[in-house]
């Protein structure tokens, strides 16, 4: 080997392990910012939680009670009882289907769910009985309204 190839092989080297080093630090540095906007976004969503909680729970219309919120891997789950419906005497699937597309709707284009639509990883609806029995599940993410 000659010995400029030498140099040629070890400027070479180098330049690879300054390389690797780099790459390595820019990509712990943007994973490092990313797990701060994830606790950022999980502790926006514990306040809101926190906040709606506060005046709940309460009735929304004669048949409809709010009842609690709660945070679940970056995302943000209700849950509404519906006071007048015993799972065993009426179908689940028939209110699911009345109620999806209102829900779809609001969340798609409502103001109210405008920060989980933009922010969270999914929001989740969950339905209960008078039993506090569960009735249905809805779950949207932003994909959904594309």
């Amino acid at each position: 080997m000659s010995a400029t190839f030498k140099k040629s092989l070890v400027a070479a080297i180098i330049v690879l392990i300054i390389g690797s080093l780099a790459s390595w630090l820019w990509h712990s540095t943007a994973q490092r910012d990313g797990s701060k906007q994830r606790s950022k976004l999980y502790q926006e969503l514990l306040e809101l939680s926190g906040k709606l909680n506060r005046d709940l729970p309460r009735m929304l219309d004669q048949q409809t009670r709010f009842d609690r919120a709660e945070v679940a891997n970056y995302g943000m789950r209700f849950y509404y009882t519906l006071i007048r419906v015993d799972r065993f005497v009426h179908d689940e699937n028939d209110f699911e289907q009345q109620v999806r597309p209102a829900m779809l709707r609001e969340y798609c284009t409502g103001e109210a769910l405008k920060f989980y639509r933009e922010e969270a990883d999914f929001v989740e609806f969950r339905y209960l009985d008078q039993n506090e029995l569960n009735l249905f599940t809805l779950r949207f993410t932003p994909e959904d309204c594309e």
